[in-house]
């Protein structure tokens, strides 16, 4: 894979994360598959890229199993492979854990691990016959640590993680790295929209946070990268916080 263009498949890439990493990976000359349900974001993402950068725009949803089939068997069609998956796509919703209805705490668990789930497990297929892949999920300090009205975000993070150590053990002799990277609070629109609706601490996660601010999508782009990368080919079933030092810290003051 070093010596051949790679290919990547990336969820959620019209905003975000999941658009930082696509651009980050173009850069780097990778053959991109863009998945989002939001087809004109889709479109705007691959528009943003660099000129040449040879993309794939898959619109559908994570939880649609026929939808997810059908972007991984066209990718693979279309690239001749694939070679790395970043499930960036997610949601969360802020909200006390008693007014939290089964259907809002279902949609946590929908997008963020079986969006998750599915889309690794059909790249995985592709990746187990074409003899190895590297499988990046977007996981979060919340699914190492709890934190109020965040009840289903919470819970749906930490089945990431542990997701990832299951399927690294398992695919690991298959030659398939599996890891995640656990941001702390991101300046994304999701996040922006929940600093605008006065449902986000933004004071209480810089005070907390050792370097004093928000993570950007190019950084959690950068780990991504990383991971994908032959300079983690050691490297499987972790989660790499990129946090300021938010987990490490057990002595907020301010």
């Amino acid at each position: 894979m070093t010596q051949q263009q790679k290919r990547t498949l990336i969820t959620g890439a019209a905003s975000g994360i999941g658009l930082a990493t696509a651009q980050r990976l173009a850069a780097e000359g990778h053959a991109l598959a863009l998945v989002d349900l939001n087809a004109e974001g889709l479109q705007a993402a691959a528009d943003s890229l660099p000129a040449g950068t040879r993309s794939l725009l898959c619109p559908g949803s994570v939880t649609d199993a026929a939808d997810v089939t059908a972007a991984v068997e066209t990718t693979v069609a279309a690239f001749g492979g694939l070679d790395g998956l970043v499930t960036s796509a997610g949601i969360v919703r802020a909200a006390a854990s008693f007014d939290v209805t089964p259907e809002a705490f279902r949609q946590h668990l929908d997008i963020n691990v079986m969006g998750s789930w599915l889309y690794a497990q059909a790249a995985g297929r592709a990746m187990a016959a074409q003899g190895g892949g590297r499988i990046v999920m977007i996981g979060s300090v919340y699914g190492s640590a709890g934190a109020p009205m965040r009840a289903a975000y919470c819970a749906s993070k930490g089945a990431v993680h542990n997701l990832v150590q299951a399927l690294a053990v398992e695919w690991g002799p298959l030659g398939i790295r599996v890891n995640a990277v656990a941001p702390t609070g991101v300046r994304t629109p999701m996040v922006q929209d929940l600093i605008d609706r006065g449902q986000y601490n933004l004071a209480g996660v810089r005070a907390r946070t050792p370097l004093g601010r928000l993570a950007e999508a190019e950084e959690i782009a950068a780990a991504c990268r990383f991971l994908l990368s032959d300079e983690a080919a050691m490297i499987t079933g972790h989660v790499l916080p990129v946090d300021g030092g938010w987990l490490a810290n057990g002595y907020t003051t301010s």
